[in-house]
């Protein structure tokens, strides 16, 4: 089978003409991306092979003689044999937006908490073949030393990098290209998002004893959220003393102490009597919270009773930054008493978590490292996780393991990118309805009994094989379940095809 290739320009613009002689070698594919990778070789005139290299992070498109687009994405490795030398070029060295993560080491060889320095960027680079981001780590380096290194990397990254090495004796003039699928392109990018947990985990000193008088009620901590989310959980550090029998609640506010949501409540058998623990509250409707508004979220025990109270760990220290704590003392609210640092503001030890839905969360992160896509497309899957990110992954790294949680029916999310670039997500098929089955020849066939070319492997679908009188549908189904094709690899030259199942 002979397929046409076209290459064209990075910014898409316009056709590029090499004046070779193009042959596919290998193409594949995957559920997660669609086309994955390729190897074309391209044979001419040993004066013209060195103009290849100029296709670096060029698109390409592959049909078959039909014009129909087979497999699609860009050139991400350029390798030149000629004579005795092989001549490569690469982007998988090129950074062109690089930042530094450290930390320094003192004198008694403490480790102080991690910095980042500002990111630099080439702009040059990012305009001509996208955005590549890094993050180097470094241990035991001062700002200065972070500062040069970032810089120093960058100027020798922003370009592609070449090599250079000895050809085999024999071996063939030309040039192979190694390909990537777009799909692949979102790993360039790191992701971060900061909201969406709001926490202040100490340690600090303090303790606040509530519900013992009325004027020692709802110890809460000011926090104001900077997008808007849906507030799902609490956290607080509590404990017993004198051997309380009422329930805890978590409660939100406003910012004028309105009540605004409860929480379910927690027993008293889930605090001990001498320690403080980490308790977990619920809030069975997770609330609506808005950005830039500011709330307050504490903890009651709702009655008083004097001998029989709670105590809930502060932080003297004023460790989170984004707010302090109150209580009720019965007319107004006031700021937390402060032991050691007398005048001072203490926080709450808290935890606050919101939920979203994990397709807005993979919408959003491929947005986010979309560079090349002209539409971005996910299905809801109903299944809620706290959005916040704070790893250094990179975009393609946070949406793979989202899609690995599925959706609520428990079926993973699956992803294809198609001739226009547009990104599609959706959910994995039932398993107990395939579209294509094989037969004893290892060929492919729709439901309705027309046969699957082997370069349109049927990847991303469920397949169940025909080949046997001894496989009777539906009744063996749980004996010779539906296997899932994971990925395809064609070989044109031989017209092999092989598949990668998953059960």
């Amino acid at each position: 089978m002979n397929f046409g290739v076209d290459f064209s320009t990075r910014d898409f613009s316009a056709p590029i003409f090499t004046g070779l002689n193009v042959q596919i070698l290998q193409m594949d594919w995957s559920a997660e991306g669609g086309p994955s990778q390729a190897h074309i070789r391209l044979t001419g005139a040993g004066d013209k092979l060195m103009e290849p290299s100029r296709l670096l992070r060029c698109p390409v498109m592959v049909r078959d003689k039909a014009g129909t687009p087979v497999w699609w994405g860009y050139v991400e490795d350029v390798i030149v044999y000629l004579e005795g030398a092989q001549i490569s070029v690469s982007l998988a060295g090129l950074f062109n937006k690089v930042r530094v993560r450290y930390s320094f080491i003192s004198p008694n060889k403490g480790i102080s908490d991690q910095a980042f320095t500002e990111s630099a960027e080439d702009i040059v680079s990012q305009v001509e073949y996208g955005v590549k981001e890094i993050t180097l780590q470094r241990y035991g380096i001062d700002d200065d030393f972070a500062l040069n290194l970032r810089d120093t990397f960058l100027k020798g990254a922003a370009l592609p990098k070449s090599a250079l090495s000895k050809n085999k004796p024999g071996k063939q003039n030309q040039v192979i290209l190694k390909c990537a699928g777009w799909f692949k392109s979102l790993a360039w990018q790191s992701y971060q998002n900061l909201e969406g947990f709001y926490a202040n985990p100490g340690p600090g000193p303090g303790v606040f004893n509530f519900g013992q008088s009325s004027a020692a009620r709802y110890p809460s901590q000011v926090f104001t959220p900077g997008a808007d989310g849906a507030l799902s959980y609490a956290f607080f550090q509590l404990r017993g003393i004198g051997n309380p029998t009422r329930n805890l609640n978590a409660q939100i506010r406003d910012a004028d102490g309105n009540l605004l949501a409860t929480s379910a409540p927690v027993a008293v058998s889930a605090l001990s009597g001498t320690a403080y623990r980490w308790v977990k509250f619920t809030f069975p409707t997770p609330y609506t919270i808005t950005g830039g508004t500011t709330y307050l979220l504490g903890v009651t025990a709702n009655t008083v009773v004097p001998s029989r109270y709670f105590a809930i760990r502060s932080d003297e220290n004023q460790s989170y930054a984004n707010g302090y704590a109150l209580y009720f003392n019965g007319s107004s609210w006031c700021n937390l008493p402060s032991v050691t640092n007398p005048g001072g503001v203490p926080d709450l030890i808290f935890r606050a978590v919101c939920i979203a839905d994990t397709g807005s969360q993979i919408e959003e992160i491929a947005s986010a490292g979309s560079q090349f896509f002209t539409r971005i497309t996910v299905p809801v899957s109903s299944v809620m996780t706290c959005p916040y990110r704070d790893n250094g992954e990179g975009c393609l790294k946070e949406i793979q393991n989202l899609m690995t949680l599925g959706t609520s029916n428990h079926r993973r999310i699956l992803a294809r990118v198609t001739p226009e670039r547009q990104l599609e997500f959706y959910e994995q098929p039932d398993p107990d309805t395939p579209s294509v089955y094989m037969d004893g020849r290892g060929q492919f066939w729709t439901f309705q009994g027309t046969p699957l070319k082997a370069y349109f492997p049927p990847v991303g679908q469920f397949a169940r094989y025909l080949g046997s009188s001894r496989i009777l549908l539906p009744f063996d189904k749980v004996r010779m379940p539906a296997c899932f094709i994971e990925g395809a690899s064609y070989y044109p030259h031989s017209g092999r095809l092989r598949i990668r199942t998953s059960a």
